[in-house]
């Protein structure tokens, strides 16, 4: 496996022409977030060098992933949209922006994209494989056109409502349904621009947060040689992730802040692993919840972490195997060994992107970075997995493929780097992807397709941007059954980092 080769081109060749300098992560002051006389530099990257890292929560992070790889589109699956080179180009900006500066326009979203239905070849399914159940497709997955089922038009605020299944919510606000077709998904181009970085913090151990890379690590090019190395080293000293809640959210929050990135043109600011979610839910069934904050006509998306039953010690050691993975593939870590291994370290890049009509700034957790023969840096995601076998394969490429793929694409991130492991923690051999090759890894085989994930997420954002009201707080939840996403009025007052970051916001402008 050749490391060194210096392909880091995420989005394909149809991207080799667009604009876009040269790069790597921005840095900027090594004071801590708390500090008010921060100031970071924020400059933006090309999609070679834009950054990708795992989600903040503690299930996408450092642990045994069961990830998904990216793969290169076809041109129906995603429109590329040169990236803004910079936030001070406004006519260049407007000039690429579907709705232009003032926003005004895209305050009045419909529940439903506006994005046309293009004329295109048959859709590749000689196999028929399902989905789901045997036989057929499986349930489609997005709402017809239409009103809300009780003639609210979409808007069913009430206290309690009862779901055709039985379901009963509280405080249930409005719902999607999961009922439009895969084949209709996957004929609607939808826009994805290059993610451009525009700042970026480190989480150091203590807990403190600067606003530079100090703790990202660089990655390690022999990492093929250590196969047969013992994952299981430096478990009995290994600091556990704690939960930070909301005030992890804060942290990014305070970093977009020390960078002055205006808001006004925002339409969602949220970490990485709120879209991951969102995008893998067009193929996957698992539950999760999300904050919804709308503020300024900025729509806050915060994590929230479901209920977990107390791990195991089996499974707390596949969590470590992956930190101890990651320790053993980058350059500037602790010892090999693994003794002090802190979960809580951690390198964060904050990006710029548009999927659609959506722009989004994204906090994404990178595990490291290298850089090419000319001094570009880009980012790389590590993963573990269990070693694979001829029953395991589709499982793999179904599930963590996906998963690997939409991590890393959204935020331009060029190779996914996975050390298989076996059952005792034995590191048995390293494999490098490209993200752009995954999709074409499953292509043949019909599992999934990107640009429905796309399309998906693309639905979802106008429903819930439509929907949610100025200065009302919600969460967002896809629980079983799994035939909707369900949108409940917020039991509790919004998270106090959002409110205070809203707050500084308006003194700055006042």
């Amino acid at each position: 496996m050749d490391f060194s080769e210096q392909d880091v081109d995420v989005f394909g060749e149809e991207y080799d022409g667009a604009e876009g300098g040269g790069g790597g992560a921005s840095s900027g002051s090594s004071s801590p977030s708390s500090s008010s006389s921060s100031s970071a530099a924020a400059s933006s990257s090309s999609s070679s060098a834009a950054s990708s890292g795992r989600s903040s929560s503690p299930a996408a992070g450092g642990g045994d992933d069961d990830g998904a790889d990216d793969g290169e589109y076809d041109s129906f699956d995603v429109v590329p949209v040169r990236p803004a080179a910079g936030y001070g180009d406004e006519e260049e900006e407007e000039a690429r922006d579907l709705f232009g500066s003032d926003n005004e326009e895209y305050v009045k979203t419909p529940a439903r994209s506006n994005y046309l239905v293009p004329v295109l070849p048959p859709i590749r399914n000689t196999n028929n494989f399902s989905r789901g159940g045997r036989g057929g497709r499986g349930p489609p997955l997005l709402p017809r056109p239409g009103g809300h089922p009780g003639g609210r038009n979409n808007y069913g605020h009430g206290g309690r409502y009862s779901y055709g299944n039985g379901r009963n919510v509280e405080g249930f606000v409005s719902e999607m349904k999961l009922n439009k077709s895969e084949e209709t998904l996957s004929r609607k181009a939808v826009a994805f621009q290059e993610p451009c970085e525009i700042a970026c913090y480190s989480r150091v151990e203590g807990g403190d947060v600067y606003f530079d890379d100090r703790s990202l690590r660089l990655f390690k090019r022999n990492i093929c040689d250590y196969a047969g190395e013992d994952l299981n080293k430096g478990f009995e000293t290994f600091i556990e992730k704690r939960d930070l809640g909301s005030q992890g959210f804060g942290d990014l929050l305070a970093c977009i802040r020390n960078s002055n990135l205006p808001l006004q043109n925002i339409h969602f600011v949220t970490y990485r692993n709120n879209l991951n979610k969102i995008l893998a839910t067009a193929y996957l069934k698992d539950p999760w919840k999300m904050g919804v904050h709308k503020r300024n006509g900025v729509v806050y998306l915060d994590v929230h972490k479901l209920p977990e039953r107390p791990q195991s010690e089996i499974e707390r050691r596949r969590c470590f195997w992956g930190y101890s993975f990651e320790n053993l593939a980058t350059e500037n870590s602790i010892d090999e060994d693994g003794r002090g291994i802190d979960a809580n370290v951690e390198y964060c890049s904050v990006i710029k992107t548009k999927l659609g009509a959506h722009r989004i700034v994204m906090g994404a957790e990178m595990d490291c970075c290298d850089s090419t023969d000319d001094g570009r840096r880009f980012y790389v995601e590590l993963k573990t997995s269990r070693e694979l076998e001829y029953h395991t394969v589709e499982k793999f490429e179904k599930e963590k493929l996906l998963r690997f793929w939409i991590q890393s694409f959204l935020a331009g991130v060029s190779y996914v780097v996975v050390g298989f492991r076996n059952d005792a923690g034995v590191l048995v051999r390293t494999e490098r992807l490209r993200t752009k090759d995954i999709t074409q890894k499953v292509k043949a085989k019909n599992y999934w397709q990107g640009g429905v994930c796309l399309a998906f997420a693309d639905e979802v954002l106008c429903w819930l941007y439509g929907t949610v009201k100025e200065n009302e707080d919600y969460v967002l939840q896809f629980a079983h059954p799994f035939h909707r996403l369900e949108l409940l009025k917020a039991q509790s007052p919004c998270p106090e980092p959002i409110t205070l970051h809203v707050e500084q916001l308006t003194g700055a402008t006042s």
